[in-house]
């Protein structure tokens, strides 16, 4: 039997721990992490196969690539597009946002890091934060 802990209050964001407060629509709120969480979506390096996932592989490369200044919580593959969720990162600076500095980065792996010959890490890479993580 499952054992369910019940907190008064609202399902808004706690202060200290959400970037966003005010209880919009599409806020992540992070009950169990220590810092705000980011959702990246990651597209344009082609077609993602079971086989790329592997150790050494493309999906290892970019998460790398990411895992410099950030935190990866978790991830998940699809054939078009790698969605990663982060604690916190320190990828942003005063003038670009941090999807914006990770793009440059992903962008800058160069030539060809799949498998099977079939994802290119060129300027079509880009990494949006704005639609949230979504499940199922």
């Amino acid at each position: 039997m499952a054992i369910q802990t019940r907190y008064a209050g609202d399902a808004q964001g706690i202060t200290n721990v959400d970037a966003n407060t005010a209880g919009a629509l599409d806020t992540i709120i992070a009950t169990g992490l220590t810092k705000s969480p980011t959702a990246l979506k990651i597209t344009g390096f082609g077609t993602f196969s079971a086989a790329e996932s592997g150790t050494g592989g493309p999906v290892e490369t970019i998460l790398r690539s990411i895992a410099i200044d950030s935190t990866i919580v978790m991830y998940q593959v699809s054939s078009t597009q790698l969605s990663v969720l982060v604690e916190a990162t320190g990828a942003g600076n005063a003038t670009a946002t941090s999807a914006q500095v990770i793009a440059t980065r992903l962008q800058s792996l160069g030539g060809n890091i799949g498998l099977a010959a079939n994802i290119y890490s060129g300027g079509g890479v880009t990494v949006t934060t704005s639609q949230g993580i979504k499940f199922a």
